[in-house]
């Protein structure tokens, strides 16, 4: 998950229960205001009424019971702190005009005047207010949902803007390559943790460029330090072979220091080739057709073919193009048909699949499946061949990963199958 969207996640979890206990809680004052001012009212009204009653105001009293808003009757006796504490109460009235039942609020009181003793009750119906607290509710539920709408707005538009230089640095970091020798024009930022952050990246990429010329130059000069003597060894045992006078156990010696010359030889050639991929020293690229380099190398293995009586079929429906370097690829499917040859046994078969987007290898050989941990590990050999230096499919890997490819290998009806394809 992107950091933009994790921060968002996280502003939407803690933001969602804020907001909606917020909600609660102006709708709780805003609703025991609405409540206190129609108790006030009613309040007013009581003390009204007891106007009324001092003032023995006959005609006031009648037509404020008339209106069906309160009711004044005498009582025999009352508790007399009810005087100073009226109580309030919610009640269902019968509407006449509706003929049903409506809840309403009341406040109910007891006075005294001229030694007479009144039971006052004065209500207001609550339908008003009960529809008021419902526009109440849907005018903060809207209001709670725009502010939680811009401020995800805002806090997305903020978050973007505040971590462009981050995401323009990640940008810069994947295009990085030490052989290009050249480091990254990073974006000048006001943020001192980003500024930092390119300070440090910048000075450790220049220790990555300088320590990969340091390997470079000493890979090249260990190559050529090796091979040169390599080379005086390997035309000196050439020229001992060829003398007439070396007895049988000696030349046996002879050939046996001359295979393994050969083989050094070879070693020391793959490891500097795996280093140059490794250091993406192969930077030239173009269309290479697969078909084309299978024709080539299966002519170059005639030969061996043609020794170990294999019998080659090729299975193309369409030319596999890949866009990669052409060295490389030569070398890649040179080394998946040496090994279909090499671990192949007598009488056996390879058949290639060629389709638009994949290459197909299938060999006989041993009669199980080789050890996928370390098929493609440097130095592991699947059999017992001097020839072998257990080099060709790391390195085989290795171009394939360099080149944005797929190298797999599967064990199917006693068949050991390479596939090579576009990742």
């Amino acid at each position: 998950m992107k950091l933009l969207a994790k921060t968002s996640l996280y502003y939407l979890f803690f933001s969602i229960p804020i907001l909606i206990l917020s909600g609660f809680v102006c709708y709780y004052i805003i609703t025991k205001e609405v409540q206190d001012g129609n108790n006030e009212l009613l309040l007013n009204r009581s003390a009204l009424v007891e106007q009324y009653l001092k003032e023995n105001d006959a005609v006031a009293l009648q037509l404020i019971t008339k209106s069906g808003e309160a009711q004044i009757k005498t009582i025999s006796k009352y508790t007399p702190t009810a005087v100073t504490k009226p109580v309030f109460a919610d009640t269902l009235i019968l509407d006449k005009k509706e003929n049903e039942l409506a809840p309403n609020r009341m406040i109910k009181s007891n006075v005294s005047f001229k030694n007479t003793n009144y039971q006052i009750k004065v209500w207001r119906s609550t339908i008003e207010f009960d529809e008021l607290v419902e526009g109440i509710f849907y005018l903060l539920v809207f209001i709670l949902f725009f502010l939680f709408l811009i401020s995800m707005l805002i806090n997305f538009w903020v978050s973007k803007t505040l971590w462009k230089p981050f995401y323009n640095t990640v940008t810069s970091l994947k295009e990085f390559r030490a052989s290009d020798n050249a480091l990254p024009n990073f974006e000048i930022t006001s943020v001192k943790e980003f500024f930092d952050l390119n300070d440090s990246l910048n000075a450790m990429m220049e220790k990555m460029i300088s320590d990969y010329n340091s390997q470079k130059r000493f890979s090249e000069n260990a190559s050529h330090e090796i091979q040169t003597p390599l080379a005086v060894i390997k035309s000196k045992v050439d020229l001992l072979i060829q003398s007439e006078n070396l007895k049988d156990y000696e030349m046996k010696l002879i050939a046996g220091i001359d295979d393994a010359c050969s083989k050094l030889i070879r070693l020391n050639q793959s490891l500097l080739l795996l280093t140059r991929i490794e250091n993406r020293q192969f930077t030239t690229t173009e269309k290479v057709s697969v078909e084309k380099i299978i024709d080539n190398s299966l002519i170059l293995f005639d030969e061996h073919i043609k020794a170990h009586k294999i019998v080659v079929l090729k299975n193309i429906e369409e030319d596999f193009l890949i866009n990669m370097n052409p060295d490389l690829c030569l070398i890649l499917i040179n080394n998946l048909l040496q090994n279909a040859i090499r671990h192949n046994i007598a009488d056996g078969s390879i058949v290639i699949f060629i389709k638009a987007t994949s290459l197909t290898i299938h060999n006989t050989g041993i009669e199980e499946s080789l050890n996928m941990a370390l098929l493609f590990k440097r130095f592991q050999k699947n059999s017992t061949s001097h020839l072998s230096i257990g080099l060709g499919l790391a390195i085989a890997n290795e171009i394939a990963e360099v080149s944005q490819l797929s190298l797999k290998y599967k064990f199917i009806a006693n068949k050991h199958r390479f596939t090579l394809a576009i990742k």
